[in-house]
């Protein structure tokens, strides 16, 4: 039968008693270890972290035993039986000496397994730790890109309330506000299959196009061609986006509409009777292809009494805890029992009655709009700030790939840019796609997929370190310029590692994954954004535009 080898190190902390000489001068005649490191026990502590299994050889029990440890496994030798009250005391294992060999070597291995399983229990704690923060901070970073690229939502627009509740962590449904150039205004609800992170990041290019149209008044018709165009090249065949989209006129009096695959906006009067429903008359963005997609829209006249409520399938599928469906029939009651803008609280708190203590189990969106005149003037054109137009090429081989933050560095060089404050953590997340992508891919030859694994991250990122320090040829070369007439700045890396194929979109797109997010993002924010050289090089640009936020600006 084969029999555990030994472990390399045991500690031993004595007293220096002459009962410790004799256990110590007994042990190393046993050969339990490959090596025994005597300490005195005046430098044990209690609450460190221990290296090695441990062992205390002393002549009588000492005051610090009685003390918390922070690992547990540790044998305690003493010539004599603890009594009752100091075994409570003593949180470790203890043993009385003289023991016979094979109790005693029993004793020490079962000592040595418990430490080894306790040490691996806190590597993999830790390893766990750092990838949930690595996650939360990856989070907070996308967080951050949609707060910016919606933070010219015009929400608090004073003849608008809206309610947007996610199942998840970020929200597949989309509400979005903004005034025209001649006074009217545009508000569009929209809806993406399934919800989380993959429906989100379809917002993104969604809000840019729909901010940027709105400031040129296009009409409703050419935003839903626009829409389309840009989803159906983005989304997989198994996503799309349910959207309405309105122009409310100026005077208030005439709205038009494009309903494609929401359920029916309600258009009531101030007593909450309902006087239209706009129903779905088009099917989805983002399904068919621009030579088959109906951009027509629809019109109807309002009055300054009037109000739209536009919503998602989230909220007339909400189950209550007897899982019943609210039903449009409910929703229409609601609204007729709170008509005014000034009841939209009361109509949230009877929402959130019905539903009582039931998760949420799709995204809730609801927006009331009064159709009264807006009372908006065209926006006042903002000046933009200039700098002079520069650029930099910076090569970087082996010892600075090691040493040097190379994205902090180049961010810290391009700090003085007009408006580069709000575009910061945008431009942080793109060039740190490319360049990890050229370091971590090309240059380490790592896997992605080692990601989808148990404990994949935590091996990937041992790995990454390991063939880093290993490291001995390699370049990664980066070239920045900036044109400030247009406040475009543009990017090529490029390196003289193994090709990479990036992922098509569709590839990445429509479901969560522990890693390609970064590539899709790089798609919806960089413009232009090119491969070449089998991969080797990449090319991209961004806007730092002064009158858009964060995310705001892709073509």
């Amino acid at each position: 039968m084969l029999q555990p080898s030994p472990p390399l190190v045991i500690d031993i902390y004595h007293d220096g008693s002459a009962f410790a000489e004799e256990v110590i001068g007994d042990l190393q005649h046993l050969k339990l270890a490959k090596r025994l490191r005597l300490k005195a026990f005046r430098d044990w502590r209690p609450d460190a972290l221990l290296p090695h299994p441990t062992l205390l050889v002393l002549a009588d029990f000492a005051a610090q035993l009685e003390q918390p440890l922070c690992c547990t496994e540790q044998l305690l030798i003493l010539p004599f039986q603890l009594d009752a009250k100091k075994l409570l005391l003593w949180p470790g294992d203890s043993l009385v000496w003289p023991l016979s060999v094979p109790l005693l070597s029993k004793q020490i291995q079962l000592l040595v397994q418990r430490f080894q399983c306790a040490h691996q229990l806190r590597s993999m704690q830790e390893s766990l730790a750092w990838h949930a923060r690595q996650v939360e901070r990856e989070y907070e970073l996308v967080e951050n890109i949609f707060q910016n690229a919606l933070s010219r939502n015009f929400t608090d627009y004073p003849h608008i309330r809206t309610l947007l509740a996610p199942a998840a962590k970020f929200n597949g449904d989309l509400c979005l506000v903004a005034p025209g150039p001649t006074g009217s205004l545009y508000v569009m609800m929209a809806d993406f299959t399934g919800h989380g992170l993959a429906p989100a990041t379809g917002a993104l290019p969604l809000s840019q196009a729909f901010f940027a149209m709105a400031d040129r008044s296009v009409s409703v018709a050419e935003m839903v061609t626009e829409f389309n165009y840009r989803l159906h090249r983005l989304l997989p065949n198994e996503m799309f986006c349910a959207c309405f989209l309105l122009e409310l006129a100026a005077n208030g009096e005439r709205l038009t509409y494009w309903n494609g695959g929401m359920p029916p906006a309600l258009v009531y009067d101030d007593q909450g009777a309902i006087k239209h429903r706009l129903k779905a008359q088009h099917v989805a963005l983002g399904v068919l292809p621009t030579e088959e997609f109906d951009a027509q829209v629809s019109s109807i006249r309002t009055s300054a009494s009037d109000r739209v409520a536009i919503y998602t399938d989230g909220v007339i599928e909400m189950l209550s805890q007897r899982h019943e469906f609210l039903g449009l029939k409910s929703l229409e009651c609601y609204l007729q029992a709170y008509p005014q803008l000034r009841d939209f609280d009361r109509l949230i708190h009877k929402l959130e009655h019905f539903r009582g203590d039931e998760p949420l189990h799709d995204d809730m969106s609801l927006a009331i709009l009064a159709c009264c005149p807006t009372g908006l003037a065209p926006a006042r054109a903002e000046s933009e700030a200039r700098a002079l137009p520069f650029s930099f090429i910076t090569e970087l081989n082996a010892d600075d790939l090691r040493q040097v933050d190379v994205v902090s560095a180049i961010l810290g060089i391009i700090g003085h840019l007009p408006n580069l404050r709000y575009h910061r953590t945008t431009l942080y997340l793109l060039l740190a796609e490319v360049f990890n992508n050229a370091l971590e891919h090309s240059l380490l030859g790592l896997d992605s997929r080692i990601k989808d694994e148990p404990e994949g991250f935590t091996y990937y990122y041992q790995l990454r370190a390991e063939r880093l320090q290993q490291l001995s040829k390699g370049m990664i070369r980066v070239e920045v310029s900036y044109q400030p007439r247009s406040a475009h700045i543009y990017f090529t890396l490029s390196h003289n590692g193994t090709r990479w194929q990036p992922q098509s979109q569709a590839a990445l797109a429509g479901q969560e994954r522990s890693h390609g997010r970064g590539l899709e993002l790089l798609r919806h924010l960089a413009s232009p954004l090119i491969w070449h050289e089998d991969g080797r090089t990449v090319e991209f640009g961004y806007y730092l535009t002064p009158t858009r936020s964060t995310a705001s600006t892709t073509g």
